[in-house]
């Protein structure tokens, strides 16, 4: 089990990657903001990646929770709310939490959560053999394209891949 925000769902789904979630983590929760955000937000705008994630909660591997009140927490912290909330719930479930989003992560650690991001769902699912290195590689090129990546994450996350056996 995981806990998710919004960006890794989005990221993954664009790439055509979201069902390794699925295979690494078996379930995948998401606070209700988070569905408003990907899904409900996201089928308004035409998002092909919002009906990829209402699939993955219609076949029941990505589970619903309700919201705990963040606002004043995420404020203090400087994310978003939905992200304190997914923080929130990984607490609460003592699960890791998947967040893409660095002040987002930086807070999550600070509470000695496990964080896992985009690049380390592809990066784990190549160790784990759930796809292929070239796999990996291709997808971390992708990803790229969706989402913002620093030039040296982007090379480190390819390094690694490179030097898996």
């Amino acid at each position: 089990m995981i806990v998710s925000n919004a960006g890794p769902l989005i990221h993954l789904a664009k790439i055509s990657k979201l069902k390794l979630l699925k295979e690494l983590f078996g379930e995948v929760v998401i606070p209700y903001a988070v569905k408003e955000e990907v899904v409900e937000k996201g089928k308004e705008k035409g998002k092909a990646d919002a009906f990829l994630i209402e699939e993955g909660i219609k076949d029941g591997w990505i589970v619903i929770v309700e919201d705990v009140e963040m606002s004043e927490i995420a404020e203090r912290a400087g994310i978003e709310e939905a992200e304190a909330i997914a923080i929130a719930q990984a607490r609460r479930k003592s699960c890791p939490v998947l967040l893409d989003d660095l002040a987002a992560r930086r807070f999550a650690i600070g509470l000695e959560l496990e964080v896992v991001g985009s690049i380390g769902v592809l990066i784990k699912s190549a160790i784990e053999h759930k796809i292929s290195k070239e796999e990996a590689l291709d997808a971390l090129e992708k990803l790229a394209k969706v989402m913002w990546l620093r030039i040296d994450v982007y090379e480190g996350a390819r390094k690694t891949i490179e030097g898996l056996k």
